[in-house]
């Protein structure tokens, strides 16, 4: 368990910790001569059953914000102290607004030097702290009165804190591992030491991990200065690692066990402090135990708000991480709140759809309900909701089992959840817009693929478009011919001096075989000017009938199945599955430029795939 100081300079936060653990937090020369705390300290004390209790020291002092900030961004509970012979301070509230923006949930106040105040004054400052907590919603928290100079109550307060310890259960795993780096130091003959807390996943001994896209390797890990083999969720360590920089890793970056996207526009849940005021200026973000400039634009009033955080360089963040915005120029915290998709929008950041899917993550408590949410407004992006909430594969994979009523669309990158109701309004869609474009155009078969999908009104990727309509030619709604995408029932109606000049046309590929003559041959074959020829042929690949292999040669679709079974008994009799352009141009006795020219056409087909001077036949 780990538990934070908060409260005013000067009230006693270190002289408590060291009562408690007997441990002096502060290490640092300028620290002893000045007599207050300017970096984190760390203590901790063991229950009889061996369970670690950590102490966070965190600085009082106004200038030092930040990193008290970077202390308290991932703790259990917080030691809330104030000097009983001084009362209430303004850092005091400031620190007591900051734990109820980050989500500390469990409070305990403390109230120290009571040896050198009368019993009525500690009344009174108990009373001014209970009406200070009560409109902030914290729960009647435990009050301790103690002296760190007599020993008063230091015990009983101890007991109390080591019984939370004993009852603490650990957060249950999940997601990747992702631990947040608050300090840095050298060890002698052991090397680079991060210490930091793990906020999900777990780490072991010998791990890969990564930082600002470094890799590094675990060499060993402690706990409450005991070495231990590895680390679960919510627990405190010093990482020794093997692989850094000079600049990496240090206080504010993330080690993670995989890649994450990070992002210059995060949309959040934004929380205003009473008495503050956004403006348009240059903020400070304090996200994880990082610190970045950052611009404020509120995209819809209430409490909380909605808004994005413009920031000048990317950052990693996902769902549900809390965050503090400070004002740098006049020195306090304006207010936090909980970031809702870490992967904001440049455009249409404001439409209504997007903040009422905006409003329906900041009303989730699962991933599940997140999920279901955004399938309501459109089809979800597998890999990047994942990501945005920090599901493993398996997590992801089990999230989707216990969904019913949800289709899943496979491309060859990316996977796409949606509801079957989404589904059949984007067939329906289709189905108008291509019964349209056949009754506009008699004499063609369909449009191409591209044309089909920007022009039916879909509005979505292209890669998932491709997936709605490979599914919808499985399920027979849709057939192709080579290129051109129809209806089943809709044949085209060619004019009859095109039906009679197909024939004669045909009639002269066919007898070329695999070689069919080239259009110039054919202007001749003919006695056509090749001009008018070239039209005719661009109208019948249009409507399916022919296809253009090279500008000036034009197959039958059956003859292109020719061309397909010479690769595919190439491909069958190769112990590679592959074969080269001189192993298809003898196969095919077409000749080394029009082999070329083939191969070049079933790559672009889809049909083959060239890989280091072979080809392989595509999947499917």
């Amino acid at each position: 368990m780990i538990i934070a100081t908060a409260g005013h300079v000067d009230h006693g936060k270190t002289s408590l910790v060291r009562a408690l653990t007997g441990i002096d937090t502060d290490q640092q020369a300028e620290e002893k001569r000045r007599g207050l705390t300017i970096e984190l300290g760390f203590a901790w004390v063991f229950t009889d059953e061996g369970q670690a209790l950590g102490f966070v020291d965190v600085p009082g002092h106004e200038r030092f914000m930040a990193t008290m900030l970077a202390g308290v961004a991932a703790v259990d509970a917080a030691l809330l102290v104030a000097a009983a012979d001084d009362g209430v301070m303004p850092q005091t509230r400031e620190h007591l607004s900051v734990l109820r923006l980050l989500g500390v949930e469990r409070l305990v106040i403390v109230l120290s030097r009571c040896d050198l105040a009368e019993p009525a004054r500690v009344a009174l400052v108990r009373d001014e702290l209970h009406e200070l907590l009560a409109p902030q919603g914290w729960d009647e928290p435990p009050v301790f009165c103690v002296s760190a100079v007599t020993g008063e109550g230091i015990q009983l307060l101890q007991e109390y804190l080591l019984g939370l310890a004993r009852d603490h259960r650990l957060r249950t795993p999940g997601g990747h591992a992702r631990l947040m780096v608050d300090r840095r130091f050298s060890v002698a003959g052991a090397g680079c030491v991060v210490t930091g807390t793990l906020v999900s996943g777990s780490l072991q001994v010998g791990q890969r991990l990564l930082a600002d896209g470094l890799e590094l390797r675990v060499r060993s890990l402690q706990i409450a200065g005991r070495e231990a083999p590895q680390v679960a969720v919510g627990q405190r360590c010093a990482v020794n690692l093997v692989g850094v920089t000079e600049e990496h890793p240090r206080r504010g970056d993330w080690l993670t066990a995989v890649a994450f996207d990070s992002s210059d526009r995060l949309d959040v849940e934004l929380v205003q402090l009473e008495g503050s005021r956004w403006h348009r200026g240059l903020l400070q973000l304090h996200l994880g135990t990082a610190v970045h400039p950052v611009r404020v634009v509120v995209l819809e009033e209430g409490r909380p708000a909605l808004a994005q955080l413009m920031l000048q360089r990317p950052v990693q963040a996902v769902w549900g991480e809390r965050f503090i915005i400070r004002d740098p120029a006049v020195n306090t915290t304006l207010g936090g709140g909980r970031v809702l998709d870490p992967q904001g929008l440049r455009r249409g950041r404001g439409k209504a759809q997007r903040l009422a899917l905006l409003r329906d993550w900041q009303q989730a408590a699962t991933a599940r309900q997140a999920l279901m949410a955004a399938m309501r407004w459109q089809p979800v992006e597998l890999g990047g909701f994942a990501q945005r909430f920090n599901l493993t594969e398996a997590e992801l994979q089990a999230l989707l089992d216990t969904i019913n009523d949800c289709e899943v669309l496979c491309g060859q990158r990316q996977a796409w959840a949606l509801l079957p109701e989404r589904l059949e309004a984007a067939w329906a869609s289709v189905f108008a817009w291509l019964g349209a474009w056949h009754a506009a155009h008699p004499e063609q078969l369909g449009p191409g693929e591209g044309e089909l999908k920007l022009a039916a009104g879909l509005q979505l990727p292209s890669e998932l478009s491709s997936c709605l309509l490979s599914r919808w030619l499985r399920d027979g709604r849709l057939q192709r011919q080579v290129w051109a995408w129809h209806l089943p029932g809709h044949r085209q109606q060619l004019l009859e001096e095109d039906q009679m000049l197909l024939a004669r046309v045909s009639e002269l590929l066919l007898a070329g075989g695999l070689r069919p003559p080239i259009i110039g041959e054919l202007s001749q074959a003919l006695e056509m000017e090749l001009e008018q020829l070239q039209a005719f042929l661009q109208r019948m690949q249009r409507a399916g009938e022919l296809i253009a292999v090279a500008p000036n040669r034009y197959y039958l679709p059956s003859q292109i199945d020719g061309l397909v079974a010479v690769a595919q008994r190439l491909a069958a009799g190769s112990c590679s599955g592959s074969f080269t352009a001189a192993e298809y141009r003898d196969a095919s006795g077409i000749g080394r430029n029009l082999t070329i020219q083939v191969l070049h056409y079933l790559d672009r087909a889809g049909i083959t795939r060239f890989v280091r001077e072979q080809r392989f036949l595509a999947a499917g």
